[in-house]
């Protein structure tokens, strides 16, 4: 694989990312509440915001990856880089934590959805809801550990998942 095709796949994967991570966190709760605390034009303008915030973090990631190609271990590596073995373990333990809570409020919020429909679920804490988000967070673990390429795959097949219906709404 030449290093343009490289960059290329790095630079779909962590776009791929982003947006799944601004729909899975809440694109579709976030509007009717920026509408109640701010109006529509509030909204439109935190949209904007969120938005290019988005877009320049993804923008770092890609100057970073094209300026040190040769650090390819997770985002932590550029503070370990740039800031010593300390800063950097600092930086994974933040990244780990932070991924953690997320996917545990990600999975509360889907499951306590799915309780709507499947009353086994709750409003997601109970323990179906706990063991199949389980199963299901450690078949992600089981697909990354199996090849980036794969879970990149998978990945994109989510994010279009996760486009179309906005697509079909609007």
């Amino acid at each position: 694989m030449t290093s343009s095709s490289t960059n290329k796949l790095s630079l779909w994967s962590l776009t791929a990312l982003v947006v799944g991570s601004m729909i899975g966190a809440g694109i579709f709760s976030l509007p009717a509440t920026f509408g109640r605390a701010t109006g529509g034009f509030g909204a439109i303008i935190a949209w904007c915001i969120a938005g290019g915030g988005m877009l320049m973090l993804a923008f770092v990631f890609q100057t970073l990856a094209q300026r040190k190609p040769d650090l390819d271990s997770g985002v932590f590596i550029y503070a370990k880089a740039g800031f010593g073995d300390y800063l950097g373990f600092a930086a994974a333990l933040g990244f780990w934590a932070g991924t953690c809570i997320g996917n545990v409020s990600y999975f509360v919020l889907i499951k306590s959805t799915l309780g709507a429909f499947f009353p086994i679920f709750g409003d997601g804490n109970t323990i179906p809801a706990v063991l199949f988000a389980s199963v299901i967070l450690w078949g992600f673990h089981i697909l990354v550990l199996r090849g980036v390429k794969s879970a990149a795959a998978i990945n994109t097949i989510a994010t279009i998942a996760k486009i179309l219906p906005i697509l079909i709404f609007i």
